[in-house]
């Protein structure tokens, strides 16, 4: 069994009465950051990053981190930075991203680099999660969701030939062209790092997923449909 510690590590503030699930509503395109106090995020960041620290210290085998924007619900807004941090300052959880949001990347090839960076400094313990994202996560980075399946698609198809493959190499997709693709980080781990796909049971997901030999983590999904999708 796989045991790993996760929050949302969410803007807990008595002043504006913003403490994740449990305080205010949270409408998150209705929430300005005027609230924003940098100082009192300076604790909490450093609060959560302590918290993982001490996860793996009682044992856990994962430090799990997840990304959302625009949102006091989760202050994960680059959760890479997090996880580059816990790759330094722990020696044996593995690092589990549950995950970037490939389809708002419109340049994957940054995701190359940053993970294999994170998964050599950590010595290969990066778990590399993706994920299509919410509404909140469209709207904040203005990317078509009427292609967030294709491109999410394709760019997961891209990372993992360029952490796979010996480059130079061009790839010509749909949504991302490159003429030169040779990184020169590589992952610790061969060929590359686990990928997981976390979910709600959405239909494609689940069968895409299957059909990749990925892992599809179901969140807090009802007894019914998780059943039937395993």
């Amino acid at each position: 069994m796989f045991i790993g510690y996760f929050t949302e590590r969410p803007y807990q503030d008595v002043a504006s009465g913003y403490f994740g699930a449990t305080g205010k509503p949270i409408m998150d395109l209705n929430v300005s950051n005027e609230i924003y106090d940098s100082k009192l995020a300076n604790e909490l960041y450093n609060r959560y990053l302590d918290e993982k620290i001490y996860a793996e210290e009682m044992g856990f085998d994962g430090l799990m981190l997840n990304e959302h924007h625009g949102t006091p619900f989760c202050m994960g807004g680059a959760m890479n930075v997090e996880a580059s941090i816990l790759a330094r300052m722990t020696n044996r959880a593995k690092i589990v991203l549950l995950g970037n949001i490939l389809p708002i990347w419109d340049d994957p090839f940054w995701l190359v680099e940053q993970l294999a960076m994170i998964d050599v400094i950590s010595g290969g313990r990066l778990v590399s999660g993706w994920v299509r994202g919410t509404g909140r996560e469209s709207v904040a980075h203005n990317a078509p969701p009427h292609d967030n399946w294709e491109r999410f698609q394709e760019a997961h198809d891209f990372i993992v030939k360029a952490w796979s493959e010996p480059g130079p190499f061009r790839w010509e997709g749909k949504h991302f062209h490159y003429r030169h693709v040779n990184p020169w980080v590589r992952p610790y781990q061969t060929p590359h790092p686990q990928i997981w796909l976390p979910g709600v049971v959405s239909r494609d997901s689940l069968m895409w997923a299957a059909e990749q030999r990925i892992p599809y983590i179901m969140l807090a999904t009802e007894l019914g449909p998780t059943k039937e999708s395993f």
